[in-house]
């Protein structure tokens, strides 16, 4: 029974998410400027769909045939909660071994994968806030339906933590209060600690931080591509010698057995789908003349983690290293279009469309794939 809930889980989910979707849709498309960017939105109803999601996913079946690492998750637990295993505090992400020791003393297995759902989509939601308090569903909207987001809920549930916590973080970085820079730097900590690859974006917002010249920005990510056709093989065997990152290190040169390593492939259309955000950056920017301390923030961590996902595309684990970036596709998409003037006309119409098509993709994927 608990296998046959598990494979019908992840088409539920795209359902329920694409009748929100439509329905907001019919909200948002007669929006004009003002209404759509000074109009503070209800939150009710996503504040509902946030704790069902979070219910829905931390309760589901242990399942590793159709939710990948979830079941080794689930044995590890049960060994910690037997005393057969203790958690390692010297090495690796001891931050996140220590709350599954910690939680199996104290719960079972399904409420621990529920505290994780928590730690996962609760950042997520704070950060949205943050990001845009008028806009706030809406965002909220584009991140669950992101093309990763269920998969770092439910398989590679250590780096969805992590990353969720980070952006949370960012979200604190383009304050101007010292104490909010001081909440960056605690998050981040947190982050790293829960998964150590996290590294790489964390350098990525101080460099985004420092370095807002647009131009440079977008020269990085185009050299990159750049790099990568010519010499990718050779980067990555660079970044695996500094020792940059254990994690970083295994995801680049493939130690470990995956079903989903592709090895010297330049993966065009995972280029493309990472594109999305800069090509729309480049409008913003450089078209409409928009540009601010937030969204250079938000965008150059964006592009910066990108971009060196980007040399070393042709890595075994390309898409667990693209999802460095990627966790923050979904944000660094919708900002521009729900906090600035971006579209001259019917921008609430545009940003529905933008909307759909997000999800689109993403039931694609699943559609020609099988997964998720």
């Amino acid at each position: 029974m608990g296998s046959m809930q598990a494979m019908f889980y992840y088409p539920i989910f795209l359902a329920v998410m694409l009748g929100v979707s439509i329905v907001h849709f019919y909200r948002l498309y007669p929006m004009d400027t003002d209404t759509l960017l000074d109009k503070k939105k209800p939150m009710i109803l996503i504040s509902i769909l946030v704790v069902a999601t979070i219910i829905f996913l931390g309760l589901r079946p242990i399942s590793g045939r159709f939710f990948g690492d979830t079941s080794t998750y689930a044995g590890v637990f049960m060994l910690m909660a037997d005393d057969l295993l203790l958690p390692d505090t010297t090495t690796g992400d001891w931050l996140f071994n220590m709350l599954m020791y910690g939680c199996s003393k104290l719960m079972n297995v399904q409420s621990f994968f529920l505290i994780i759902e928590i730690i996962y989509i609760v950042p997520i939601y704070f950060a949205c806030r943050r990001f845009s308090r008028e806009n706030c569903p809406t965002l909220i909207i584009f991140a669950l339906t992101a093309f990763s987001f269920f998969s770092y809920g439910v398989n590679g549930i250590r780096n969805g933590a992590a990353s969720s916590i980070f952006m949370l973080a960012l979200s604190f970085l383009k304050g101007e209060k010292p104490r909010e820079k001081v909440i960056f730097v605690v998050l981040s900590f947190l982050s790293y600690n829960m998964h150590h690859s996290m590294a790489l974006p964390i350098v990525a917002s101080i460099a985004a931080y420092f370095i807002r010249n647009p131009k440079l920005m977008f020269y990085f990510w185009l050299a990159s591509i750049a790099l990568s056709l010519t010499v990718g093989g050779s980067i990555s065997d660079i970044f695996s010698n500094l020792g940059f990152d254990e994690r970083l290190n295994t995801y680049m040169t493939g130690d470990a057995a995956d079903e989903d390593v592709v090895r010297d492939v330049f993966r065009w259309d995972f280029l493309l789908y990472s594109s999305m955000p800069v090509v729309l950056g480049w409008y913003v920017i450089f078209r409409r003349r928009i540009y601010t301390k937030t969204y250079a923030i938000l965008l150059g961590t964006y592009i910066y983690a990108n971009a060196f996902w980007v040399m070393v595309i042709r890595a075994a684990f390309s898409n667990r290293f693209a999802y460095l970036s990627w966790f923050l596709y979904p944000i660094a998409l919708a900002y521009p279009m729900l906090v600035m003037p971006v579209w001259k006309d019917k921008p609430g119409l545009k940003v529905g469309i933008i909307m759909i098509g997000h999800l689109a993709f993403t039931i694609l994927m699943w559609y020609l794939t099988g997964r998720y």
